[in-house]
This record gives C-alpha cells, sequence and structure tokens, in this order.
C-alpha cells in the first residue's frame, strides 16, 4: 500500500522549504524505499492515524473541486459540476436517509467549493431562541460523521443567532467585528491541518432554511488569510439550493418512514394495552417502555394528578434502561404539590415543555439530582389528557445518544400520548371495576352466609312428620292461618303435588325453599307471605287446570317464579326507586325491582346445594331460567296493559284467524303473563275479612313511603298519604275495576276453572264501592252545611243518596248475573257456537261496574272508622249449609272442601 503524498505537497507549497521539495521528489523517485521504511518503522496505530487523516483530507480535497483548475472549470462548466455534486447528493441520499449525513457531506461539498480552512454546523431550535448546539468534530472520526451535539456559548453563538435571524449568507471579518467576533476555535483547525499559531480573522455564515422557511441550521465556514467574496456567497447559495431540495427530500422519506414506524409502534402498544390490562402498574411500565424507546429517553417517570388533594401522584417515578439489561422499575409513593416543577407546570397549563437545558430553567427542581448523583440535561414533559383534562404527566429525560428532544419527538410523542391517556383511563376503570369485584365477592360471600338458611333448619323441615290439616286446593285459602314454619313445608306439599318430588333432590328443595324464604325482606306487604300467597294462588290455577294446557317445563317456571317473584323487595316503587337515584334503577332501566328479583333466583340458584334444576340437562335449566324470567318480569303492572290488549285483540278479532290457540308459543307467554298477574294481584279475589287485613298492611308499605317523599321534599300522591286515610276505598275501586276486574275476566276465559278468583273480585268491589259511596254522601252532607251556612242556596243530597243506594241494588242484581255467565275457551269439548253464546253478558256486567265511577274529594273521616259499626249492623246468624259447606249471606265460603260450590242470592242453583 503506497500512500499520497498531496499532504506533503500542499504543506511544501505553504512552506516554500527547499529541503522539504528535495525529500518529496527522492521520495517519489523512491517508492519501494518509502514503502519499506512506514513498514519496518512506522507503528501500526500511527499509520491507522495517517489513513484516517488521508481519508479526511481525500474526501474534503478531492472529492470535491479543491484546486485552482476545477475553479476554472466551474468558470467554463459549472453547471456540469453542480449537476454531479447533485447527483452524488441523490446517490447519498439512496444510500443513506440520515438528515445528519446528508448534512454534512452538503456542508463538505460547499466548504471545499469556495476553499474554507475549516468549518462547523450549530443546530437552532426556533422555540428555544437563546439555545443553540453545534457538532462535535474533535477527531478525524467525528470529522467524516460527527454524532455528537453539545450546548454552544451564549457568547460564542452571537453572530450564529444574528445569521439565522438574517436568513441568508452572511460575511464577517475580525476587523468588522471586533466585539462580537469569536475566538479562533484552534481545536478545530488542527483537525482540519490547519496552521494553529494563526486566528482565523474570516467567516462565513451560511443558514440553511426548513421548507416552512424557519433557519434548522448554520453552517459557519472559517478562513485564516483570505478574504469571503461576493464569489464564494454566489457558490455557497447555488450549491445551498440543490443540496437545501436534496435535505427535503430526505425529510420528506424520513416523515413516511416515521409514519409508518408509528403505525406499527401504535399496533404494538394497542397489543400491549390489552396484553396487561390486568393490573394498572404493568401496564403503566409497558406503556413508559414504549415511550422511552419512542423518544430514545434514557429515563422516563409518570404522574398521575389528584384534583382533590391538588398534588401529583407518582405510580412509576423512575423507569431506568439500560442496553442490553432488563427493564428496571422503581415504584415509590411520591406526592408534591402540583404547582411545583416542571411536571406541575405542565399538569396545571396542559401544554408541552421541551427544555434541553433543565438547569437553565428556574422551575427545574434539582433536589432529585442531588440526592441521586444523576445529571439531567434535556427534559420532554407532556399531558396526558382525557376528554380535555389532564389525568397525569409524562416526563422523559435524557435522550440516550446525548442529543436533545426534538420536534420530531414532540409530534411523535403527543400522537403516542393519545393512546396513552386512553390506555390510562381504562386501566384506572378496570383497576376500580376490578376491586369492585373483589369487594362485591366479598360481600356475595358474606351475604350468602347470612342470607342463606341454616342446616339445622333444613333438617327440621325434613325430619317434621306432622301433616298439615288443610286443603291447599282452595282459591279462597287465608294465608294468615298458618305460620312460616308452615307456609315451608306447604311450599314442599304443594311442590310434590304438582311436579313429584321423588325427581328432585329433596333436600336441595328444602334449603332452597328456606332460603327463599330468608331473602325476602320484613317489609309490611312484600314479604314472604306475600310470596307464600302468590305460589299458593298459582298451585290452585295449575291444580284446576285439568287440560294441563302448560306442559311441565312451564308450570314448574310459573310456581317457582311465583314464590320467588319479590324477592329483596324493599317496599317501595320502581317509580320511587328511580326518582331517588338508586343503584338498581342504575342498572335496570325498565322493570326495575322484577330485574333485581329474577338475579336473586338466580343467585340462590347458584350457590352450593341450592340448585332444584341440577338434575335436569343445561339445554332445560337454560329453558327454564328463560322462562322464570318472562314470568317474574310479567309481574311488573307496566307489562300487564300491554299483555292484556293483546289478548284482547286476539279474543276479539275473527275467530278463524285471531283465535287463542294453546299451541301458538306468543300466545302461551301471553297466558303465563297474564296468569302471573293473576295469582300477584290474587289477595283482592280472597274473601272480604281476609283482603281487610291485606290492604292495611298494602297501605301500610304505600304510607312508609309516602313519608320519606314528604320527607325528601316531595307531595306523595293521595293513595300514599298517611293523613288522607279516606282515599283508600276510592284507590281500591280503581284498582279492582281497572286491573283486577280485567285480569281475572280475561284468565277466567282462558282457565274456565279460575271463575271463582272472579267472582270474589267483583263481590270485593261492589264492598269497596259501599265504602266510598258512604264516603261521597258525608262528604255531600258537609258541603250541604257550608252551603247553608253562607246562605247562597239550598242543597239537599236525597238525589245523590237515591243514587248511590240504586247504583249499590243495580251492582248487586249484576253480581248475580254474573254469577250464570261460563267462559269460552278455544279448545274445551263444547261447540264454539255454544261457546260464544254465554260470552257478551259477562263483559257487559264487568265494564258496567266500571264506567262513570270517578274519583271524589273525601273529608278526613276515614273509613275504617265504620268498620266496627258496619260489622256489628251485619246479620251473622244467617248461614246455608250445603253439603257440609257453611256460606254466610254474601256467599263467602266459611268451611270449603275440594268441591268449591257457590250458592247465589237469586236461586238455590248451583254453579261448578
Amino acid at each position: 500500500m503506497y500512500l499520497s503524498l498531496t499532504s506533503i505537497v500542499f504543506t511544501a507549497e505553504r512552506t516554500k522549504d527547499g529541503e522539504v521539495f528535495e525529500i518529496v521528489e527522492y521520495l517519489d523517485r523512491n517508492r519501494d524505499f518509502l514503502e519499506s521504511y512506514v513498514i519496518d518503522s512506522i507503528p501500526l496505530n500511527e499509520l491507522e492515524r495517517w489513513l484516517v487523516k488521508k481519508t479526511t483530507r481525500n474526501i474534503i480535497l478531492c472529492e470535491s473541486v479543491c484546486d485552482s483548475r476545477t475553479l476554472e472549470r466551474c468558470d467554463n462548466k459549472g453547471n456540469q459540476t453542480k449537476k454531479q455534486i447533485f447527483m452524488d447528493l441523490v446517490n447519498s441520499l439512496r444510500e443513506d436517509t440520515n438528515e445528519h449525513s446528508i448534512l454534512w457531506k452538503l456542508v463538505r461539498c460547499i466548504s471545499s467549493s469556495i476553499f474554507a480552512d475549516a468549518y462547523r454546523v450549530f443546530k437552532i431550535f426556533p422555540d428555544q431562541s437563546n439555545f443553540v448546539q453545534y457538532f462535535i468534530t474533535e477527531t478525524n472520526e467525528e470529522l467524516l460523521n460527527p454524532t455528537r451535539l453539545i450546548q454552544a456559548n451564549s457568547k460564542q453563538v452571537i453572530l450564529v443567532l444574528e445569521a439565522a435571524k438574517r436568513g441568508a449568507p452572511w460575511c464577517i471579518s475580525r476587523d468588522n467585528h471586533p466585539v462580537n467576533f469569536p475566538e479562533t476555535p484552534h481545536s478545530l483547525l488542527k483537525v482540519f491541518g490547519v496552521d494553529i499559531e494563526k486566528d482565523a480573522n474570516y467567516i462565513l455564515y451560511q443558514p440553511i432554511l426548513t421548507a416552512t422557511g424557519k433557519t434548522a441550521y448554520v453552517i459557519e465556514m472559517w478562513r485564516v488569510d483570505n478574504i469571503f467574496t461576493d464569489k464564494d456567497e454566489e457558490i455557497s447559495s447555488n450549491f445551498l439550493v440543490w443540496g437545501s431540495l436534496a435535505l427535503h427530500y430526505c425529510n420528506l422519506y424520513l416523515d413516511k418512514k416515521r409514519e409508518r414506524c408509528m403505525s406499527d409502534f401504535l399496533l404494538d402498544v394497542v397489543k400491549a394495552i390489552f396484553e396487561e390490562m390486568v393490573s394498572l402498574d404493568q401496564l403503566i411500565k409497558r406503556i413508559l417502555e414504549f415511550a422511552q424507546r419512542l423518544v430514545n429517553a434514557d429515563r422516563a417517570s409518570l404522574f398521575l394528578v389528584d384534583y382533590r388533594n391538588f398534588e401529583l401522584v407518582s405510580t412509576v417515578f423512575d423507569l431506568k434502561f439500560e442496553p442490553g439489561q432488563s427493564r428496571d422499575m422503581e415504584k415509590k409513593d411520591i406526592r408534591m404539590p402540583i404547582n411545583r416543577g416542571i411536571a406541575g407546570h405542565v399538569a396545571l397549563s396542559g401544554e408541552t415543555m421541551n427544555i434541553p437545558d433543565a438547569y437553565s430553567d428556574y422551575r427545574f427542581n434539582r433536589e432529585v439530582d442531588e440526592a441521586t448523583g444523576y445529571k439531567t440535561i434535556s427534559i420532554l414533559c407532556m399531558p396526558i389528557k382525557v376528554q380535555g383534562k389532564v389525568i397525569g404527566v409524562v416526563q422523559m429525560v435524557n435522550k440516550r445518544n446525548h442529543d436533545n428532544f426534538d420536534h420530531d419527538d414532540e409530534v411523535a410523542f403527543e400522537i403516542f400520548s393519545t393512546f396513552f391517556g386512553l390506555a390510562l383511563h381504562h386501566a384506572r376503570l378496570y383497576d376500580r371495576i376490578m376491586r369492585k369485584e373483589q369487594k362485591y365477592r366479598v360481600a356475595l360471600e358474606v351475604l350468602s352466609y347470612h342470607n342463606t338458611c341454616r342446616e339445622n333448619e333444613v333438617q327440621a323441615i325434613f325430619q317434621d312428620n306432622r301433616a298439615l290439616n288443610t286443603n291447599f286446593n282452595d282459591f279462597y285459602l287465608d294465608p294468615y292461618r298458618l305460620s312460616e314454619f308452615e307456609k315451608c313445608k306447604a311450599v314442599i306439599t304443594m311442590f310434590d303435588d304438582l311436579f313429584d318430588l321423588s325427581k328432585f333432590d329433596v333436600m336441595t328443595v328444602i334449603r332452597f325453599v328456606l332460603t327463599v324464604k330468608k331473602n325476602y325482606r320484613r317489609v309490611p306487604y312484600h314479604n314472604f307471605d306475600h310470596g307464600w300467597s302468590v305460589a299458593h294462588a298459582m298451585y290452585v290455577i295449575l291444580k284446576n287446570d285439568q287440560a294441563k294446557r302448560f306442559d311441565y317445563k312451564m308450570r314448574l317456571a310459573l310456581f317457582v317464579a311465583c314464590l320467588c317473584h319479590d324477592l329483596d323487595h324493599r317496599g317501595y316503587t320502581n317509580k320511587y326507586m328511580s326518582e331517588t337515584a338508586s343503584p338498581l334503577a342504575a342498572m335496570y332501566t325498565t322493570s326495575t325491582l322484577e330485574h333485581h328479583h329474577f338475579n336473586i333466583t338466580v343467585t340462590i340458584l347458584q350457590q352450593d346445594g341450592h340448585n332444584i334444576f341440577s338434575l335436569l340437562t343445561s339445554a332445560e335449566y337454560k329453558e327454564i331460567l328463560g322462562l322464570i324470567r318472562h314470568c317474574i318480569l310479567a309481574t311488573d303492572l307496566a307489562a300487564f296493559f300491554p299483555n292484556l290488549e293483546k289478548l284482547k285483540e286476539i279474543h276479539e278479532g275473527d275467530p278463524k284467524h285471531y283465535r287463542f290457540n294453546w299451541s301458538t308459543p306468543s300466545h302461551r307467554d301471553l297466558a303465563m303473563a297474564i296468569s302471573m298477574t293473576a295469582a300477584d294481584l290474587s289477595a283482592s279475589a280472597k274473601p272480604w275479612n281476609i283482603q281487610i287485613k291485606t290492604v292495611k298492611v298494602i297501605f301500610k308499605e304505600f304510607y312508609d313511603q309516602g313519608d320519606k317523599e314528604r320527607a325528601a321534599g316531595r307531595t306523595p300522591i293521595p293513595m300514599m298519604d298517611r293523613n288522607k286515610p279516606n282515599e283508600q276505598p276510592a284507590s281500591q275501586v280503581g284498582f279492582l275495576s281497572q286491573i283486577c276486574i280485567p285480569c281475572y275476566n280475561m284468565l277466567h276465559r282462558m282457565l274456565p276453572n279460575t271463575k271463582p278468583l272472579y267472582i270474589m273480585a267483583l263481590k270485593n268491589l261492589n264492598k269497596w264501592k259501599t265504602k266510598a259511596d258512604r264516603i261521597l254522601k258525608k262528604q255531600s252532607k258537609n258541603l250541604e252545611e257550608e252551603i247553608n251556612q253562607l246562605d247562597i242556596k239550598e242543597v239537599t243530597t236525597d238525589s245523590v243518596t237515591e243514587e248511590c243506594n240504586e247504583t249499590e241494588e243495580s251492582t248487586d242484581e249484576e253480581l248475580q248475573e254474573h254469577d250464570f255467565i261460563e267462559p269460552v275457551v278455544s279448545d274445551e269439548s263444547e261447540s264454539v257456537d255454544d261457546k260464544t253464546s254465554k260470552q257478551g253478558a259477562l263483559e257487559e256486567k264487568s265494564s258496567c261496574i266500571e264506567k262513570a265511577w270517578t274519583n271524589v274529594k273525601l273529608d278526613t273521616v276515614s273509613w275504617e272508622e265504620t268498620e266496627e259499626v258496619e260489622e256489628k249492623s251485619s246479620c251473622h246468624g244467617i248461614w246455608k249449609n250445603i253439603g257440609e259447606i257453611w256460606v254466610d249471606e254474601d256467599n263467602i265460603i266459611s268451611r270449603p272442601i275440594n268441591s268449591v260450590k257457590v250458592i247465589t242470592n237469586i236461586d238455590d242453583e248451583t254453579i261448578d
């Protein structure tokens, strides 16, 4: 390998030393001697240093136009030379798309074209007016491809900033700017092989502008002896036009590449978010690792904003990165005021801060560095926002390549911060949900312990062999006669009668019934007594359905749904739950309590030893649960009216097309729903003495809700206002006439043997109307007295009294007529014509009772005050003994047997 003597010749020309010329001439003639001398006498490290220096000189002086002959060619063939240089830059772009590499090649071309002795490049930060960096070129390696940037001295960059502001080439000399002219960079001149004993007196500043017109870099080119001319400025500007274009396309390419990398990067982030969603701390750590990789940061910190205490809270305070090693997360519980430090400023302002020199910013807290010994240089601090609100602050510290965070880092991290914010927000929500779920499980465990029956109770039921001397196949059975223990045994008895207990696990059924009883709250009305009464009513309905219109699974669902239909009832209406913003109302927008009752039913079934359907297949179990849900939701009176209208359309439509058909699933669903409503309202179809007791506890529950509404500043409706007890008869008339009578009328048309429910509901309606009429008479009398006192005119209540008496008499006659009306069902054995002929009268009588009834303003006298008087004045000595059945004058059965018979007041005809 031979060394070129160009550098020696260049030096000889400068020194004009004759001895050097002789040595050069000798060595040129004796290359073998030179080679032998270099190989034998020159150390390898010295030889490598010469090679690097020679390579650098070749790039600077030989690859570009580097002598006077080249300049002459530039005059004659300048365009071709510039084209060649531009093509070299384009080829360099193909090989290397790094902005700094392209920039440095451009700088070498410009400086060598105008014979600059040395040069350096400054990086300008438009957002930091006094912050300037320059590339370090202290060695030959760094001269070829500088990678390090350090901050320039403020005095050193006065003229650099002025040139950046001008945005055009600017020549200066030490004579013209003696005050601000920078000191000669002797170390830089030494790298370029220039005599360091002399001062460099001339500088040419060449700004490099971005596409937006802002100065991104400034080239500082030095000469020791020769002044820069206008020709030098022109050559520099011409080269820069081509070079800036290459640099622009390089940036475009890099931008597209960044976008592609960012897309892949964000895809990885999203995958990580879903993988680490189970742990908030692990998710934060993973996202911070991605953020570090994105901006090439050495340290990362996260602060969450605690607006309640006006503090910043660190969950991951310091995430370190060491190449080749695993990440080390140091979790500390650190709190600091939100108005302190750079992170606090970002949290309050919501603006990104890119600080290249942390110690020059007054907001920087040096205490952490002093305590840890870590040197903070640059900081990129960005807010994490969700719906415009800052929920956290991420702080990146020190780039690992000794560079500073630039605008590209800000843009990339701003895009990333959107995903970071969403991930952090949803991770916190998920974390809260998980914590709530754990609390829910603990609470469920506690509740299941306290709300589950005890084994000694199960054994007591199982071992009790005493028979219940009660006929349960009786619509008019008095539920108040049985104790809770007897009612639980009665449920087992009815369950066995309907579904054959041998097909189930007996202990499981007993345990289920007892736990259901325990999960009814001790409210005045919607308690276990009510649940048992509804289940008993359904038992009688199903027991008397001789045709078994409902299949086995439907009957099972109906009975279980009735038993569980009001589990955990709070004694308040759905409307009240919604108005008071109850958590249940937030969970279910419609049929709030009914959905809750079903969920409690499922919860009980899921407890160990309580699944009475465990012997069924999975498909059968799922089907029965669906039927139970349908039945329980049907007990919401809001669903009753649409169901009733649908049934009316079916019954009143064209018999050829719209007749009720038990084989149609939708028709059966409606029949199940109306049966549930009928069982739920069965208290209104009990004999008068039983219904009176039930009405009292119903209104006790109503009044409790009314008291809470009044305490909350709302006015309760009259029916729930304990200050208006005389509203009870009128409300019962409306309830029976508008809901109960239409329900039982429709039910007995589909299930003929449910007629006793319809009859007793009509009798009770007549009783309530009588009481309401009595209050109306008293109100009319009081009104008459007030009018007489005012001497306005004389008013009598004879007409009112007579009208009321006529109404009561006509109602009794209508009720007697109802006893002879048979129901109409499509699948009965009798012909359609025979059944159709018996339909109309019953519906007409029902509508007569409902018509012309208006609410009246009652006085403060309670109907209950007349109850004792009425009972004393009633004739209890008139009884009829009909086949071991005692019936009073109102046809209320006192001692029913299996075959229930009702004796009318018109004649002695008996109706089954």
